[in-house]
């Protein structure tokens, strides 16, 4: 039986901004390894430039403002891995919504955070809480 590539579990970037789930992403059989994992090429950076220069994005907004994550492959565990920031963890449907657009099978995805993915708002909150400890 030959499965559609359009159904292939894919890992990438993505980014919820102005009410949009922006992805940008790898089919699995094309992912790059890196480590143990299987990840997309291009970086959050790389890509935020990519759709600012098309309007897709303004250009006053840096690509570590909105909320964004990672999904991931782990090979040794034979895990799909997705990382976000808070403000994304938060809305089960988005989350349903990353998995859906990249194919990801829920029984053998992990679900976590990553201090890499912290949104304004989010470490804006993190660092008064610092502050008042």
């Amino acid at each position: 039986m030959i499965v559609s590539r359009s159904l292939e579990p894919s890992v990438g970037i993505f980014w919820y901004f102005e009410r949009r789930l922006l992805t940008d992403c790898t089919p699995l059989s094309q992912a790059e390894p890196y480590g143990d994992c299987l990840t997309h090429p291009r970086g959050h950076y790389q890509y935020w430039t990519t759709l600012q220069r098309s309007g897709s994005v303004p250009r006053d907004i840096e690509y570590e403002e909105p909320p964004r994550g990672r999904t991931l492959f782990d090979r040794r565990r034979d895990r799909y891995v997705l990382l976000a920031d808070a403000c994304i963890l938060r809305r089960r449907g988005l989350i349903q919504q990353i998995m859906a657009k990249m194919h990801l099978p829920a029984p053998r995805t992990d679900i976590g955070r990553d201090p890499h993915y912290c949104c304004g708002p989010c470490l804006a909150r993190s660092i008064r809480r610092a502050d008042r400890d």
